[in-house]
């Protein structure tokens, strides 16, 4: 086992690369080996195999373990490495929560999730995220109306590290067509207006916007199109 190859693969710094090598490493090997084993990473891989009751540990190198455990210890590193590294990037991107973000449907799944991808700017770097709006979270006019290809506009309420097929991890985005905050974001970003609030929602009927100044018609009617519903807006007075 190459130690340093794994350091710039996983884009870890190189003690959470070793830490988390250490952790894979002892744990595969203690549920294979049904005994105690600790595991160093220094220069090179140190294992030591404690024997059930007393006596001294065994040292044992990774060369001594047969082949088909090697391969099974070594596939679980690499799960932990990408595990670390997702929940690396889960953190880094939570701050994409509450903002909207357009994203091309990809597939609707057999329960009517839609997968999405989506293609976020971020600190001078462009990502291509996964993301999923549930049924719950679509409304009722759009359902089994969706089609492949399509771009809609979303509001993103979380971020999450996922376990693909119990097999690997990766960052997912779960996404929302039915909040009140997806009018009021849509109007905010494109007016370039702070302040607007979103009284009452009704998803493909109607929201009733409060803004602080004027919002152009090409405005509202491009958000209303996109949702689909109609918008009612008012200036909000202000008292003295």
């Amino acid at each position: 086992m190459n130690l340093d190859e794994f350091v710039p693969e996983s884009n870890l710094t190189r003690d959470e690369t070793l830490d988390a090598i250490e952790v894979a490493v002892a744990r595969t090997l203690t549920h294979a080996l049904q005994t105690s084993v600790t595991v160093r990473v220094e220069d090179q891989l140190q294992i030591l195999v404690y024997p059930h009751g007393s006596g001294a540990p065994t040292v044992l190198t990774f060369g001594d373990i047969e082949r088909k455990l090697r391969r099974h210890v070594q596939h679980q590193v690499d799960l932990e490495l990408q595990l670390r590294k997702t929940l690396n990037e889960a953190e880094h991107l939570k701050e994409l929560r509450g903002y909207t973000t357009p994203g091309e449907i990809t597939r609707v799944g057999d329960d009517g999730s839609l997968i999405v991808t989506l293609e976020i700017a971020d600190h001078y770097r462009r990502l291509i995220l996964s993301g999923i709006c549930p049924t719950r979270f679509q409304p009722k006019h759009e359902r089994e109306r969706y089609i492949p290809g399509t771009v809609k506009e979303f509001h993103i309420t979380s971020v999450v590290p996922v376990m693909v097929n119990h097999r690997s991890t990766k960052v997912q985005v779960q996404l929302n067509r039915i909040s009140k905050e997806l009018p009021r974001l849509l109007l905010q970003e494109r007016s370039r207006i702070p302040g607007i609030k979103c009284m009452k929602r009704i998803p493909g009927a109607f929201s009733t916007i409060v803004t602080p100044s004027r919002i152009s018609k090409d405005v509202i009617n491009s958000v209303g199109k996109e949702l689909k519903e109609h918008l009612y807006v008012s200036i909000q007075e202000t008292h003295r």
